[in-house]
């Protein structure tokens, strides 16, 4: 788990580098919608040239959503910014469910599906996706624990829904 202590020395190396901190900004709002539009195009191509993987790709990502959903409701568990001492560097008005992160759960099973239909570029959006992790923790959104739990688990529904089962 991040310090509040350590968290700060990252703020604050952030906050003297202005260039740094708009790139983070930039990132944080970026790398999602990258997510979030190739995986519809993914679906799109499928469906247009009738490949039988479609369902699959559609169904596998639906799956880790859920479950990811329906684990941080269980658990409820709390960001950095609700801990006292973390200020983070981009500010966010909702509290709790922040374990697993479903960016991150999400970034990972998409990363999967394209590395299931194209895998060079599952490996080009591997490295977006451990810039999802970064950017999430150093924004003080989540815990490293957090985008490591995301990230596992969009990895193992990818590993079992499309090469698995």
């Amino acid at each position: 788990m991040m310090r509040p202590e350590r968290y700060r020395q990252l703020a604050a190396w952030f906050q003297a580098r202005p260039a740094a901190y708009r790139l983070l900004c930039g990132l944080n709002r970026g790398l999602p919608v990258l997510f979030y539009s190739l995986y519809p195009l993914l679906l799109i191509w499928l469906a247009v040239r009738q490949d039988g993987r479609f369902l699959r790709v559609l169904l596998v990502p639906a799956a880790a959503y859920l479950t990811c959903t329906l684990i941080r409701r269980v658990i409820r568990a709390k960001r950095p910014y609700e801990t006292p001492g973390f200020e983070p560097l981009i500010a966010r008005r909702k509290t709790g469910d922040s374990f697993p992160s479903r960016h991150m759960t999400c970034s990972s099973v998409i990363t999967m599906s394209y590395g299931f239909i194209f895998p060079p570029a599952g490996w080009l959006l591997a490295i977006a996706a451990i810039a999802v992790a970064a950017v999430r923790v150093a924004a003080g959104i989540h815990f490293p624990r957090d985008v490591f739990a995301g990230g596992l688990l969009g990895f193992l529904f990818g590993i079992a829904g499309f090469w698995i089962l």
